[in-house]
């Protein structure tokens, strides 16, 4: 063992060898008559040995692939009385980079894994009018490290062709990105039902124009369902077995449980087709595509990521239902896209829970309505021109805790202990997305957002209290590159 060297050194030192035999293997092998001897038949069997336990060797029968992507972009935000431009990280889908890798069994099965971790420094989710990096830059220089990579996907697969794939690990769960990965466009990149460019940002009284006047609630409080700080991306990615099965005529379904008493279901759908059969033009390519999903969670876990939970007497009881549907007009590059999204809680703690009114939690309900065009108007490749409107319906899952009770100085303009009852958070759009290669790896966007929010409260004699917010508007505008 070499000791005293760090794990790069060590890293660096296993390649070093690892090249120094490569290339001693492949160097031609030295004749009896230039050395007077075969003097080299034991150098060249060890070199031999040392080359059969060799990475090299190894992955001839495996495939590994390196992938990601980078999504940054320059954030422009008006909160009613400040403005600001930050430079972040793009969370509808953050930069990141993974290994995939698999190796053949036999017929139809196969065996492999995925690796996958994000970039968290200045997440655009978590960025706010105080902190402009996230808490993960302090000074100039690196702040609290242990915050800048996560973990998204580790786990295992076995694969057959005509039975499916069952996964066990950190591993999403079927109602996963449901509200997304069916949309046929494929802009969920750029931007897409969530609000993840101002889920940190703390709500602004109106009348409150300096820093001690902001509210001690953020947009996603009042924004969310119960099992996560997202209104339509509900769930997550989860330590557990999940089943997905092959597709057939574009369905395919997936079921799976996960610590430590979760469980889901989901079926999606996606596929092109002509209602006249045979498409239009020589090519007779069919002239729609669709894709549809719908997704139910059973949240009973002890604890939750965003809030509550922990191990106080209680388990959680969340039901989560999510789904969307797309159509796309392949000649002219028209498309529609709606998402849903409900959530229910029903925690031992939080029936009749609210500190005045003694009623139970409000039902979490979210829509979001999008259309467009996206087809190639110049060379570059497919320019995509999107709007829409979304509603979010008593998200109050972050606010006050199992009571909902909100504490003096919650709101500055509010001077008395209230409960929030309920929320409305109302958000339309406007967005541009131009891919500059053919293989659509690069991509040019700018998206404009503008939400409207209430809340509702009352006091300790069930009186309705006012307090009135501004409005929120932001800009932005990036670039994103898979490879």
């Amino acid at each position: 063992m070499i000791r005293g060297l760090g794990i790069h050194s060590r890293l660096l030192i296993a390649a070093g060898v690892t090249l120094f035999v490569g290339a001693l293997s492949h160097a031609p092998a030295a004749r009896a008559a230039d050395l007077g001897g075969d003097c080299c038949a034991d150098l060249e069997e060890r070199v031999a040995e040392l080359e059969a336990t060799t990475v090299r060797k190894g992955n001839k029968k495996v495939s590994v692939t390196l992938y990601g992507k980078v999504n940054k972009a320059v954030l422009f935000w008006d909160d009613g009385a400040e403005k600001n431009i930050y430079a972040v990280d793009n969370n509808y889908e953050s930069s990141r980079f993974g290994l995939k890798g698999s190796v053949k069994i036999k017929g139809d099965w196969s065996a492999g894994y995925r690796i996958e971790a994000e970039n968290l420094s200045a997440s655009s989710n978590a960025v706010n009018q105080l902190d402009d990096d996230d808490g993960t830059r302090s000074g100039g220089v690196l702040g609290n490290e242990s915050r800048l990579l996560l973990l998204r996907h580790s786990y295992m697969y076995l694969d057959n062709k005509e039975l499916g794939q069952v996964r066990w690990g950190l591993t999403p769960t079927p109602i996963y990105n449901i509200t997304k990965d069916t949309n046929v466009t494929e802009l969920e990149d750029t931007m897409h039902s969530d609000d993840r460019m101002n889920q940190g940002f703390f709500l602004r009284p109106k009348g409150g124009n300096t820093e001690k006047d902001l509210s001690t609630l953020k947009w996603q409080d009042i924004s969310r369902c119960y099992g996560s700080s997202n209104a339509f991306v509900c769930s997550t990615r989860r330590n557990g077995v999940a089943y997905w099965t092959p597709e057939w005529s574009g369905f395919s379904a997936s079921w799976g449980v996960f610590e430590d008493d979760i469980w889901g279901g989901a079926l999606r759908y996606k596929n092109s087709f002509s209602p006249f059969g045979g498409g239009t033009g020589p090519s007779k390519e069919d002239t729609w595509e669709v894709g549809a999903g719908f997704g139910y969670e059973k949240y009973r876990d002890e604890n939750i990521q965003n809030s509550g939970g922990g191990l106080n007497g209680f388990k959680r009881d969340i039901d989560e239902w999510a789904g969307s549907a797309s159509i796309k007009h392949k000649p002219t590059g028209l498309f529609f896209m709606g998402a849903f999204s409900v959530s229910q809680n029903n925690d031992s703690n939080r029936e009749h829970a609210g500190v005045f009114d003694g009623k139970s939690s409000p039902d979490m309900n979210a829509y979001d309505l999008q259309i467009g065009i996206q087809r190639k108007f110049i060379e570059l490749g497919d320019s995509s021109f999107f709007g829409g409107f979304s509603n979010i319906n008593d998200g109050i899952g972050g606010a006050g805790g199992a009571t909902r009770r909100l504490a003096v100085g919650t709101f500055e303009n509010v001077n008395v202990v209230t409960e929030i009852t309920g929320a409305d958070v109302s958000r339309w759009y406007l967005g541009y997305d131009q891919a500059v290669d053919a293989a659509g790896t690069l991509h040019l966007y700018a998206v404009y957002q503008h939400f409207d929010a209430d809340v509702d409260l009352i006091d300790s004699n069930l009186a309705h209290v006012a307090a009135p917010l501004d409005n929120f508007q932001l800009f932005y505008t990036g670039a994103r590159l898979d490879f």
